[in-house]
C-alpha cells in the first residue's frame, strides 16, 4: 500500500478543497494510504470525517510576504519530516501555495510530486517554478492546460452524481420559502462564492434586462465570503442590489451548505464566471439535471456543450446572457431537455469514480518511476 501526502493549507472549503474531500473519499483504500498536510480549519475537520490521517502544518501566505522564504524553508521542512515518518511514497499538492510548500518537500525528502492544477491566471514565474519542482503536472481542465508552460495530463474534477438524483423537494422549497420567492415563480439563480470573477455583477445586470421582460422573474445570487477575503465586495454588491430596477426580485442568501437543495430550489443556473478554470457548480448542476446558461469562459465549453446541455454565450456579454436566461425560461420543454441530456453526461464523462481511477494510475506510474 503507497503512503500518498495530499497537500492543502486551506482552512475553508473552496471548490479545490470540496473536489480534494470527494477525490480522497473515492480513493481505493486497498492501494493508497491518504494522508492529509493542512492547517487548523474546515477541511482538516472534514478530512478527518472520511477517515484521513490530517496533519495540521503551519502553511501560511506566502505571496508578498518578506518572510515568504523562511516560511517557505519551514514549511517545506515540516512536510518532509512527515514524508520520512509516514513512510510517504508520493507528494500530492491541490493549489499554487501547496505546490511550492510540497515542491520544497519532495526535494529534501526525495519524494515524487505530482501538482494539481485548478488555477488558470497564474504568474509566469511561479508556474515555470513548480512546473521544475514536479514530477507531473494534472489540470482540470483543457484551459489550464494550455496556459502552463509544460505538458500536462488532464483529468477533469468529478461528481458523485447520486448525491444530486435524489429528492430534494422538500428542502428546495423550504429554500425558497426562506427566500422570500413566491410559490411558482421562475427563480434563475447563481451558486458561487463572493469574488469579481465569479460574475455576480453580471448576473445581476442580466436580471435587471430579464426582469423588463418578464416581471415574476426572481434571482437568487447564493455565496458567501468563504476564505474571508471579501468583506468589501460583499458590501459593495449588496449596494448594487439594493440599487438595482430589479431589487425587489433579486435575493442574496448567503453562503449555501446544502448544495443540492440550493440546485433543486432552481429553475436554471446562470454561470457568470470570468477565466473560469473548471466550474465545479456546472457538473453539479448537470448532475441535478438543472439547465444552465454561461459564459463560454476558460474551461466551460468543455463542460456545457452548447445547445445539448445548456447554452453558451460570448464570455462577458451580458444581453447574449439575459436572452439565453429568457430563452430557457419561456422554453421549459427545452430547459427539460438540456438538463436531462446534462444529467446523463454528469454521468458518463465526470463520474467520480472513473476519474479517481484515472489519477491512480497516475499516480501508480510516478511511484513505481521513483
Amino acid at each position: 500500500m503507497h503512503g500518498v501526502l495530499f497537500v492543502d493549507p486551506s482552512t475553508a472549503l473552496g471548490g479545490a478543497e470540496h473536489s480534494l474531500l470527494l477525490l480522497l473519499e473515492h480513493l481505493d483504500r486497498d492501494r493508497f494510504r491518504p494522508h492529509l498536510a493542512t492547517q487548523p480549519g474546515e477541511l482538516a475537520r472534514e478530512a478527518r470525517a472520511h477517515d484521513v490521517a490530517v496533519h495540521e502544518v503551519p502553511l501560511p501566505q506566502l505571496r508578498g510576504q518578506p518572510s515568504a522564504p523562511g516560511r517557505l524553508f519551514r514549511g517545506g521542512a515540516a512536510l518532509s519530516r512527515i514524508v520520512r515518518d509516514q513512510g510517504i511514497s508520493l507528494l500530492h499538492a491541490n493549489t499554487l501555495r501547496a505546490g511550492a510548500y510540497a515542491g520544497v518537500a519532495a526535494q529534501l525528502a526525495r519524494r515524487p510530486l505530482l501538482w494539481h492544477v485548478r488555477d488558470i491566471e497564474i504568474p509566469r514565474l511561479h508556474a515555470r517554478l513548480l512546473v521544475a519542482l514536479s514530477d507531473a503536472v494534472v489540470t482540470v481542465s483543457a484551459a489550464v492546460a494550455e496556459a502552463l508552460p509544460c505538458r500536462a495530463s488532464v483529468i477533469p474534477n468529478g461528481v458523485c452524481a447520486d448525491d444530486f438524483a435524489g429528492d430534494h423537494c422538500k428542502d428546495a422549497r423550504r429554500l425558497r420559502l426562506r427566500w422570500g420567492v413566491p410559490e411558482g415563480a421562475p427563480l434563475v439563480g447563481q451558486v458561487a462564492r463572493l469574488a469579481p470573477w465569479k460574475g455576480q455583477r453580471h448576473v445581476l445586470a442580466a436580471a435587471e434586462r430579464v426582469h423588463r421582460e418578464l416581471p415574476d422573474a426572481w434571482f437568487a445570487l447564493a455565496g458567501g465570503d468563504v476564505f474571508g477575503d471579501a468583506a468589501a465586495y460583499a458590501r459593495e454588491l449588496r449596494q448594487c442590489v439594493a440599487e438595482s430596477s430589479a431589487a425587489a426580485h433579486v435575493v442574496l442568501p448567503g453562503h449555501q451548505q446544502d448544495v443540492a437543495a440550493a440546485l433543486a430550489s432552481l429553475d436554471l443556473l446562470v454561470h457568470a464566471s470570468r477565466a473560469e478554470p473548471f466550474g465545479r457548480i456546472l457538473i453539479e448542476a448537470a448532475a441535478a439535471g438543472v439547465p444552465v446558461v454561461a459564459f463560454a469562459s476558460g474551461g466551460v465549453p468543455e463542460i456545457v456543450v452548447h445547445e445539448e446541455t445548456g447554452l453558451l454565450v460570448p464570455d462577458g456579454d451580458e444581453a447574449a446572457l439575459a436572452a439565453g436566461i429568457l430563452r430557457l425560461l419561456r422554453e421549459p420543454a427545452l430547459a427539460r431537455r438540456l438538463g436531462e441530456r446534462a444529467r446523463l453526461r454528469a454521468r458518463e464523462r465526470f463520474g467520480i469514480g472513473l476519474l479517481t481511477r484515472r489519477l491512480e494510475a497516475l499516480m501508480e506510474e510516478l511511484i513505481a518511476r521513483g
